[in-house]
């Protein structure tokens, strides 16, 4: 991909005095932090994201009954992202199920992603290619979906890392006849990894295309092993999509259509506006980077600097306002603390000293050109598909973070020739910003670290409070609800795929369309989502399932907007859930069953205030759950006299609590 001058190592060893080497120590010394940080969480928690639990679900049957990769219930979504969840399952195959594993291997490949971007930004760049490593892999870093996702069991980070590992063994000198073989291996894993890989390496192949015939055998050879790489890929996809009885566009597409297709149409104008495809703190530097590279390829430097940055600034700050999400505001960045604030606008600030750039850090058309091309599919599929969520733009992470920095090298070199303190100021002003990111890693937040520092070390061994802070309200309830109502042999209908994970085949993932699909279930598991009130309307209501005749349906808990759970049959704890509070302490007095409909406590309170008990009250237990009693009993003697007084008047009473 890198030009011959581009791909010369500089033989000059830099200063330890050089203010650009001091930088790129400290850059990477806070990504092995960040990453450190992500090592304690993929040990600490379990699996907290949608997609790691429901695509998991296959990596468990393939651990059971590995090598086998069909099974029944496994869909083309699943079949067609094979690399992770395949290597997740033989991993959990021979060393057993444990979490801990899936998100080291998770962790695996967002190491083998940093290192493979810094290293191809070391080897495309004349000059301070430390630097130059440094400063992709803290791009990386400050990835919004990049520190969400670090160690979170999902194929974005995967996919992106193959594809950036078939870019590195591309540059990288001296492997002779092992070069082709080695990118026809990366690149059918990048294929494999996910189908979003294909516009990627597609870039790929056509940016090898450009240049002269100085190299052209070299990049010919290239090109073709990245397309035999695909054409391995494709033949398995291939496969799988006769067996599901899809054809391969459909096979390759499945999960991007139908909702999600009007999800990204309606979300479209806003994320293009909003330009923060990579984080809101590295919206001025992208959209800098784009603007520059694309002048570049007809204007000499300065003139692209002088166009990119006013263009870097009213977008970023236009751009969300036009967007409608935030109003006018006075700064570049609508969210995060002062100080990032200042950094952010310090590294804007800093961008015009790339016009003092000596001509070796200064990117030539021709790289510039290239990376362009090798962003332009990856980020049209992205923007014409699945545009609503910004992790899915991962296969062109590689590209785009190295048009970031080539974009922003002459400017730390223009520093330097000017005053060696603005390369630390600038420096510091990405650490900054990479310090804030550390809080993000796994979706944490402040308030999941605190948790976590709250519990200590002895707290990492406490599971339940573990899958706590991984899960989250809603569905650490919906797990703890729905434990004691699942025994070994009872199925479970449920359009929440999360289910699967852990309760495997007993689980009937369908959408719920109509009550005879009870039969058979002993619990059914109604999500409320706005996907589904979308797809099946009144189906996604509680209220539509508790009409059924067909099955005997006792809600047992309920998250309104999130979930309900119903038992179909004998209940085996119907007490807790539907946000109940805790029973009162002391001596009570209960009249009557614990009954399942409040109506029906009601009625038995009528006839116990006729007889004179006017302080009795109904109290919920559960979604289920209701009974009659009144509290406030001092003495047992004094309970024992309220329960004979109700005898006489032929009312069942007994007392409770203690």
């Amino acid at each position: 991909m890198a030009t011959a001058a581009a791909a010369e190592v500089d033989q000059q060893a830099p200063s330890r005095r050089d203010p650009l080497v001091a930088a790129a120590y400290a850059l990477t010394g806070l990504t092995v932090v960040v990453l450190g940080l992500s090592l304690l969480v993929a040990v600490a928690l379990p699996y907290g994201a949608w997609d790691a639990m429901a695509f998991g679900t296959w990596s468990r049957l393939i651990a059971e009954h590995w090598p086998h990769l069909r099974f029944s219930g496994i869909t083309a979504q699943d079949y067609h992202r094979p690399v992770f969840y395949f290597l997740q399952g033989t991993v959990w195959a021979i060393l057993g199920f444990h979490q801990a594993l899936g998100r080291l291997l998770s962790l695996g490949f967002s190491v083998t992603l940093v290192a493979a971007v810094a290293y191809v930004a070391a080897r495309t760049v004349r000059s301070d290619r430390r630097f130059a490593g440094g400063l992709a892999a803290i791009v990386v870093v400050l990835t919004t979906s990049f520190t969400l996702d670090i160690v979170a069991g999902l194929s974005d980070i995967p996919v992106a890392a193959m594809v950036a590992l078939t870019a590195a063994v591309l540059v990288t000198p001296r492997l002779g006849r092992a070069q082709a073989p080695l990118v026809v291996v990366a690149a059918a894993f990048a294929t494999l990894t996910k189908p979003s890989a294909l516009p990627a390496l597609l870039g790929l192949v056509l940016a090898l295309c450009l240049g002269g015939r100085a190299d052209l055998r070299r990049r010919a050879i290239g090109a073709v092993a990245v397309t035999a790489g695909m054409g391995i890929g494709l033949a398995y996809d291939g496969v799988q999509a006769s067996y599901v009885h899809l054809g391969l566009r459909d096979f390759l597409t499945t999960g991007s259509d139908g909702f999600y297709a009007s999800l990204a149409d309606a979300d479209r104008k806003r994320v293009m506006l909003e330009g923060a495809w990579l984080s809101p703190e590295l919206r001025v530097l992208m959209v800098f980077a784009l603007v520059y590279a694309l002048a570049r390829l007809v204007l000499a430097h300065r003139r692209a600097v002088a166009i990119a940055f006013p263009v870097a600034l009213l977008w970023s700050w236009l751009g969300p306002h036009l967007a409608g999400d935030h109003g006018v505001r006075a700064g570049i960045l609508g969210t995060g603390s002062w100080l990032v604030q200042v950094s952010v606008i310090v590294l804007a600030a800093f961008l015009l000293l790339s016009i003092d750039a000596p001509p070796d850090a200064i990117a030539d058309r021709l790289l510039l050109a290239r990376g362009l091309v090798w962003l332009a599919p990856p980020l049209l599929v992205w923007i014409l598909r699945v545009v609503y969520d910004n992790r899915l733009l991962a296969p062109a992470w590689p590209p785009l973070v190295l048009l970031i920095v080539w974009a922003l090298l002459p400017a730390y070199a223009g520093a330097r020739l000017r005053r060696e303190w603005l390369v630390a100021v600038a420096a510091a002003a990405l650490l900054v910003l990479g310090a804030y990111c550390t809080q993000n890693i796994n979706g944490l937040g402040s308030g999941g670290w605190h948790a976590l520092e709250a519990d200590g070390i002895s707290g990492l061994g406490n599971a339940a409070e573990m899958r706590n802070i991984a899960f989250g309200g809603d569905f650490s309830a919906e797990m703890n609800a729905l434990a004691p109502q699942v025994g070994p042999g009872d199925r479970i209908l449920t359009f929440d795929g999360r289910l699967s994970f852990f309760y495997q085949q007993q689980v009937d993932y369908r959408p719920p369309l109509a009550c005879s699909q009870l039969q058979g279930h002993h619990v059914f598991v109604l999500l409320e989502s706005d996907e589904l009130q979308t797809l099946y309307g009144k189906r996604s209501s509680p209220a539509f399932w508790e009409s059924c005749t067909a099955a005997h349906l006792t809600k047992v808990d309920e998250r309104p907007g999130a979930y309900a759970i119903f038992v179909n049959g004998a209940v085996a704890s119907s007490v807790g859930g539907c946000g109940t509070a805790a029973p009162p302490g002391g001596l009570l007095v209960q009249f009557g069953p614990t009954f399942k409909t409040e109506n029906a406590a009601r009625a038995l309170l009528r006839k116990v205030a006729v007889v004179g008990f006017v302080q009795a009250h109904v109290e919920q237990l559960g979604c289920a759950a209701y009974r009659v009693i009144e509290s406030g009993i001092s003495s047992a003697a004094v309970g024992a006299g309220i329960v004979t007084e109700a005898r006489t008047a032929r009312l069942a009473a007994r007392i409770v609590g203690g």
